[in-house]
């Protein structure tokens, strides 16, 4: 685990259901921009404004069936995974 991945406190952030309706809600707001934008705007939101305890519970959540769970935001969500999201690049909102 490096050291963005390790929580500063160990334990639960906020409540699941929280971090659920948290993360459809900015899954609506990028509802409106273009399926490729709205995902990198969706996981550059998450990667740089929530708490990598928060992200975590969000993908272990996914990773047992993301029930409740908009799929833009899992679609979004996965690609904290990958190596080319690291965090290199820009952060900002999603470029026209």
């Amino acid at each position: 685990m490096n050291d963005d991945e390790r929580p500063a406190v160990e334990g639960d952030v906020i409540d699941l259901e929280q971090l659920i309706s948290m993360a459809n809600q900015i899954g609506d707001f990028y509802a409106a921009y273009p399926s490729e934008r709205a995902r990198e705007g969706l996981r550059n939101h998450l990667r740089t404004n929530w708490d990598p305890r928060m992200r975590n519970a969000l993908l272990k959540h996914i990773d047992t069936g993301g029930d409740g769970l908009d799929t833009r935001v899992i679609d979004a969500a996965q690609q904290l995974r990958e190596k080319a999201a690291d965090k290199s690049g820009y952060y900002g909102p999603p470029q026209a």
